[in-house]
């Protein structure tokens, strides 16, 4: 039987405390009204970094393979809108090996618009104030699409040459035995790379320092709810809702905004857990012996 005083139930009661007080949080700093922010500039900005992403691993990735994952991880991301992402980067993708440098740049200065919003919502979430200009801050958005970009293309890029060493047929040819490990693929993969992607948002938007550990529980948070979310949302697509009916052409466009709102929800639920966590460890520290007083 489990003593009285085993940590566990208090430590589920503290976990649900601090789950609580960020949805109160994230009420107090309106945060619908900054995820519709966030998905109006997001859908303006989502073409524009898509393909720079795929011009971009055009340059830095010679395999026809890797970027073949990379375009399938991209429309992935997008339940119920992926042939309407998959059509319209089509149209496209075939000038993306003859695009420059300075092509690439400007598809990313242009998804930089939709970093800022999230900057934004982000620094509303901790309650940090602007210290940047405004030619700054475009360049820290800028910035950050790259590193967004870049993260995605080595992530999948690792991805696949572990799927590659850990094929058994590559293995029998090195004359070892098959291991018997999972595939770092499909949703394992998935989590990974938006978890990465969360945390390296958290960890560049604000104009504060802030440190890995105050911003990985929040990302975690934040790609499990995005994973989980996703699922119920294919689900609800699948199964409930009929957008056709009342949109006609339009239900494509209307569910991708609809996604990424709900993207950005999470993601500013992230960011105001990591900041409820992170004061709550400072006042626990506080109120130890030999904390400060």
């Amino acid at each position: 039987m489990r003593s009285e005083d085993s940590p566990e139930p208090g430590r589920l009661k503290r976990e649900l405390s601090l789950l609580v007080e960020t949805v109160k949080e994230a009420s107090h700093d309106h945060a619908k009204d900054l995820a519709a922010a966030i998905a109006f500039w997001a859908f303006f900005s989502i073409f524009p970094l898509l393909i720079g992403i795929l011009s971009l691993a055009g340059y830095l990735l010679q395999s026809a393979e890797l970027q073949a994952r990379i375009y399938e991880v991209v429309t992935d991301m997008f339940p119920g809108s992926a042939s309407l992402v998959r059509d319209n980067l089509d149209a496209v993708v075939q000038y993306r090996g003859t695009m420059s440098w300075v092509g690439i740049g400007g598809l990313l200065w242009t998804a930089s618009k939709g970093f800022g919003a999230i900057t934004r919502a982000v620094n509303r979430a901790i309650g940090a104030k602007r210290t940047d200009n405004f030619l700054l801050s475009r360049i820290r958005n800028f910035f950050m699409v790259v590193a967004v970009s870049v993260l995605m293309i080595a992530s999948i890029a690792i991805t696949v040459a572990l799927e590659i060493a850990l094929d058994p047929s590559f293995l029998s040819r090195l004359g070892l035995d098959a291991v018997n490990l999972p595939r770092l693929q499909g949703w394992t993969a998935n989590f990974v790379l938006v978890f990465l992607i969360f945390a390296l948002i958290y960890k560049l938007a604000p104009y504060v320092e802030v440190r890995w550990r105050q911003v990985l529980p929040g990302a975690l948070l934040a790609a499990a709810l995005f994973e989980l979310v996703k699922t119920a949302f294919v689900v609800y697509l699948d199964r409930i809702a009929d957008f056709e009916a009342v949109y006609g052409s339009l239900s494509s466009i209307i569910v991708l905004l609809l996604w990424l709102y709900l993207s950005a929800v999470i993601l500013i639920y992230g960011a105001e857990y990591s900041i409820v966590r992170s004061q709550a460890s400072e006042a626990a520290a506080e109120t130890e012996p030999g904390g400060a007083e």
